[in-house]
Order: C-alpha cells, then structure tokens, then sequence
C-alpha cells in the first residue's frame, strides 16, 4: 500500500512537473508570436525609409537630368530659329510695284559655284538692281588670325565675286541711260567684267537712298589689274551727275601718279562727252595759275565757291596747293571722293595730305550765310555740316560723301583703314572661286587676285648674268610689246643702254623682217618726251621698254603683251601690280621674272605664302645653243658700253 501511494504520488509530481513544462512552453510561444509583428514592423518601416529616400534621390537626379535637356532644348530652338529666321530673309524677295524703289542686296553665304544670272522678268515699275556677291566667311584659325590682327569684322568677311561673272551693258536691271549704253558700245563694250557688275548696282542704289536722304554705305573694292575698275566708278558717277544743274565740285578722284590721272580723265572725258559736264585735271604738269583759272572763277571770293568743274581728276599734292593757295576751291559740295590705288595712297604721305582732306570736308558751314550771287542759304546749295543738326533727330539725315576705294592690293591695316573715317563700309573683294578660303592668313595684310588669262615664267639664272638672260627672253620669245620692270632709274638707264647696243649689232632682217628697237621709260625724262616714247610705243614702234615701277600701277596700255621683272619684286603687292600691266581687259598675256641663285629662296617663299607657286610659275630652261651664241653677242655690247662710261 505504502509503495502504491508513493508511486501515486510520484506520477502526481510528473505529470504536474509536465504540465507546468507544457504551460511554460505553451507561455514563451505565445510571446513568440508576440514579439515577431513587433520585429516585422520595423524592419518594414526601416525598408520604406530607404525606399523613399532612394526614391527622393532619383527624382533630384531626375529632375536635374530633365533641366540640363531643357536648356539643351531652349539653345537648339534659338538656333533653329534663328537659322530659320536666316533662311526665310534670304529668300525673301521684295514686292515689284510702281512705288518701288530699288534697294541694296543684303550679301548671301558663300557658294561653291558662282551665282547665274537669271533674265530679268518683265514687271511694271523698277528692277531690282542684280547682285553677284556672296558673303565670305573665314575658317575659325583664320578668323581667330584677323582677331588678333585688330583687323575690322567688315574686312576680314567681305562680299566675294568671281572674277569669272560678267553681265551685258544693256541689262535693264542695271539702270544704265541710252547714253552710257551708247558710250560703252561706241568704245567696243558690249558685257561688263566681274568688278564693274559688282560695284554698277551698289552706286546705283546708293542714289536711291540718297535721294530719300538716307545714309549711303562707303565702298571698298579689291580687284585684279586690268580688271576695269575704272570704268566701275566713271558710269555710276557720270549717270548721278549728268543730271545736275549747277556747275560744283562733285566728285573728286586721287591718284597717286600723274600718268594714271590722265588716262582717269580720259575716260571721264569720253563718257561725259555728250553731256554738259566738265572734268578738270590738277596734276602739276602746267603752272598752279593755269590750272587755277581753269578750276575756279577767280573773280571774287565767295562763300560757298566757285567753280568751273563737275569733276576734278588730281594727285594728292596738287590737291593740296589747291585748297590752300586757290580761291573759291571748296569741297563744300563733294558727293563722291573716288580714291584708285588706294593702298599706295595710304601708304605715303604726300604733305599729310588725307587728314587736311579730311577737316577740309568736315568743317561746318554757317547755316545763315548768303552767296554773293543771291539770298539763296548754302546749306541749300552744298553739303550742310552743322553739327547742331545733329541734335534733331527727327530731322533727315543731310547729304554726305561717299567714299570710294580701289585697289588690286587693298590694305587690311587696321590703322591706316581708320584714317578715312569709312561709314557702314562695304567690302567687295574679285576672287578666283577655285582657291578656297581667300582672305586672311598668318602676318598677311592682303589679297591677292590675277587675272586668268595671265601666263606666269620665271628662270633662274647668277645675278651678273641678267642682262644676257634678258636678251635671251627678248629673242627666243620674240617679244614685241613688252615693259620690263627694275628697281631703280640707275638701273633702267645703264640696261636699256646695254639692249640697245645689242639691238644695234642685230642685222635688220634677223628678227620678225624688222629692226629691234628697245627705249628707256623713266621719270627722269621729261613729260613731252614720256609722251612721245609712249605714243611710239602704242604704235608698235618700239618693242621694249625698260622702266622703273613708274607705270607699274594703273596704266592700261592695250599694247603690252609681255611683262618681264628684271629685278625680283620685294613683296607681292609690287609682283602684284607689275604683271597687271598685262592680260588686261580679258586679253592674253605673259609674265616672267628673272631670279638670281641668291634670289630663289626669298622668292619662292613670297610666292608660297600667298598661295601663287604649285601650279601658278612655269619654269623656263632655255636651250643653251642659243644662250651661248648671244653671250658673245652680249659682251662686244657690254664692252662697248663700258668704254662710253670710262
């Protein structure tokens, strides 16, 4: 019984042992799946806080993204609009009405093939006056270069044409008169070359505007030689003037050299013919006093001038004997001031001659004084300068001058391009389309341009043997027609006596059936005798003249067909002007320079650099039979020319 109730009791004691045990378990399961939401919850809580913060940062980087796209997008809008706004004002074209008037082209974007030129439509009222240019844009070396250089935005991009375009006279779109059109034919002119189309139709519109009184645009013009510059200034200005009606000082026309402004006035002369114009010439070849009565009326002095010419042909010197010793001589009434060979006249100073122009032209006149010829005010009759109509400015602006430049060289010199205080110039350069990127290059100042009927030579020979290779040139080649160029008077005169000993010794019936005449051309003969070795020389009479740069600029002689540089041109602006004396006007000619051993690296490193050797200069190699058969001939010369010095 005792070990049945123990037993009992033990068996009590386990299972209540085992049932505080389950209980106990039962207790820490229950906190189990107490405490586990507890630990979810937080850990989701923690979770969504770094989800949202991700979230935030890539919105931000989002939103940063989409703000940089954006202003990409506003910057490429501007420029399609503006590209669009270009393309729209290039071609536009004005409206054709009977109140038209013609205005000035605005310059197109560089084209790889020149313009065509359309026919023009019939329409009632005006034609728009044509336009062969296109706006010249430089590299970004090259417009970095002109930056640097100071040089003017204007000429660092001017309007290109190619030297190639050409237009007939009688265009009606040119707007030239029956009597220019009768003028040009009578001289032979039937079609206009690159430069006279280019600059015609910018004068032309440039009367237009002033006759509504707005402002005119300066010109500046780069074109080969022998490219018809002059005959792009002389129409314009004999069409504007041939309407006048009292006789003032118009136009005044600079040159640098008295040879150049007689031929200027000859053509003036020629296509003023007809007309009630009057061209005055002021060179120094006749005394001041004649050349006083034939400009102004001397009788008394008046306000506002007197004088007999329209139009004043002059050198910058004689210009200036006239302002200050010549009464009545006024530039009061000046509506264009023609400057050809711009570049030398700039280049020199001739008295300081283009600022006393220049405060000559700019002094302001007294609106209340009267002529002695009537109560007629002078502002009414000349160029008014007032500088109190300046302060009105509703007022139309008063007449100004024009100002016009020339040049196969122009100057890109920033300084010397501020003296002539140009207004809203325009810069018309005559280039060869198939060289690219024309213009500025490092340490240039200029352009250069030939015209594509020109032959280019050059030999190389020892310096003390020139006159012989000279000799060589003249036989071999059978020049008739032909100008060679020295560097100095000393020169010219001892090589044209050497030649022309030669020439002596030269049987008659040797060269071409005819004797072989040679004649010096210098400045130190006298005019009369310049004027009679020219006239023989345009007759055919003489085939070479042996001169200094004296007739290296501007003179258009028809009869040069063969240039020959018997002393290397320092730069090429001198090489430039040289061999323009021929292929003028669209003819054939031939250029050849003579190189010394000593010479050759100066010279082929001045013509690399401006772009004119691969492919420009043929090489001559003479056939040294014949060189040695005229060596002996040129030493018998050389002696004899040496027992008239000794």
């Amino acid at each position: 019984m005792g070990s049945s109730s123990k037993e009992r009791k033990s068996d009590k004691t386990t299972a209540s042992t085992k049932s505080k045990k389950s209980k106990t378990k039962e207790k820490e399961a229950s906190d189990d799946e107490l405490s586990t939401p507890k630990k979810s919850t937080k850990s989701k809580k923690r979770k969504a806080d770094e989800d949202e913060t991700k979230e935030k940062k890539h919105k931000k980087e989002k939103k940063h993204k989409e703000e940089k796209t954006d202003k990409k997008d506003k910057k490429d809008k501007k420029k399609e609009k503006k590209e669009k706004k270009d393309k729209t004002h290039k071609d536009k074209k004005p409206k054709k009405s009977k109140d038209d008037v013609p205005v000035e082209d605005e310059l197109t974007e560089t084209a790889s093939e020149p313009p065509a030129m359309p026919e023009p439509a019939p329409v009632d009222g005006l034609l728009r006056f044509p336009d062969f240019s296109r706006q010249h844009l430089l590299s970004g070396e090259s417009a970095l270069e002109a930056a640097r250089m100071g040089i003017p935005h204007w000429l660092a991009h001017p309007a290109t044409v190619d030297r190639n375009a050409t237009a007939p006279v009688a265009d009606p779109r040119f707007a030239l008169s029956p009597h220019a059109i009768a003028c040009c034919e009578k001289a032979g002119i039937s079609t206009l070359f690159a430069v006279q189309a280019a600059v015609i139709p910018v004068l032309r519109t440039a009367h237009t505007l002033s006759r509504l009184r707005r402002h005119v645009r300066d010109l500046c013009v780069s074109a080969p030689t022998g490219s018809g510059k002059t005959l792009a200034f002389v129409l314009p200005i004999v069409e504007k003037l041939r309407q006048r009606l009292v006789v003032r000082l118009r136009a005044l026309v600079v040159l640098p050299t008295k040879d150049l402004a007689h031929q200027v006035k000859e053509c003036f002369d020629f296509f003023c013919a007809g007309t009630d114009l009057r061209v005055g010439l002021a060179t120094g070849d006749v005394s001041l006093a004649k050349e006083q009565a034939a400009l102004t009326d001397q009788s008394s002095n008046l306000a506002g001038g007197s004088s007999l010419v329209d139009i004043l042909v002059c050198t910058p010197g004689r210009l200036m004997d006239h302002l200050t010793l010549t009464t009545n001589f006024t530039l009061q009434h000046l509506e264009f001031w023609v400057m050809d060979e711009a570049d030398r006249l700039l280049g020199e100073t001739y008295q300081d001659w283009l600022p006393k122009v220049q405060s000559f032209i700019e002094a302001p006149v007294s609106p209340n004084a009267l002529t002695t010829t009537g109560d007629i005010p002078i502002p009414d009759a000349c160029t008014s300068r007032d500088p109190e109509s300046k302060l009105d400015l509703l007022a139309c602006p008063p007449p100004r001058i024009q100002k016009l430049l020339f040049s196969a060289t122009l100057t890109q010199d920033p300084a010397k391009i501020a003296r002539l205080k140009l207004v809203r110039p325009l810069y018309i350069s005559i280039t060869d389309e198939g060289k690219k990127d024309q213009g500025v290059t490092t340490g240039s100042t200029a352009t250069y341009t030939f015209p594509s009927t020109l032959t280019e030579h050059y030999a190389s020979c020892p310096v003390d043997e020139k006159p012989l290779w000279l000799i060589y040139l003249l036989w071999e080649q059978r020049i008739s027609g032909g100008v060679c160029f020295t560097k100095s008077l000393e020169t010219a005169h001892r090589l044209a006596q050497v030649v022309q000993t030669w020439a002596t010794s030269v049987p008659d019936d040797a060269w071409l059936g005819a004797k072989i005449v040679v004649a010096e051309y210098s400045s130190d003969l006298p005019a009369a005798e310049r004027a009679r070795i020219m006239r023989l020389f345009k007759q055919g009479a003489i085939n070479l003249l042996i001169c200094s740069d004296l007739i290296a600029r501007g003179m258009d002689v028809d009869q040069i067909a063969s240039v020959i540089n018997y002393d290397v041109p320092t730069h090429m602006s001198q090489y430039t002007h040289r061999v323009g004396r021929t292929a003028r006007a669209g003819r054939q000619g031939s250029a050849y320079t003579l190189v010394g051993s000593t010479q050759m690296f100066h010279f082929k490193k001045m013509m690399t650099e401006c772009q004119h050797w691969d492919g420009c200069l043929n090489l001559i190699k003479p056939r040294k039979d014949l060189l040695e058969t005229l060596r002996t001939q040129y030493m018998t010369a050389l002696e004899t020319v040496d027992e008239i010095y000794n």
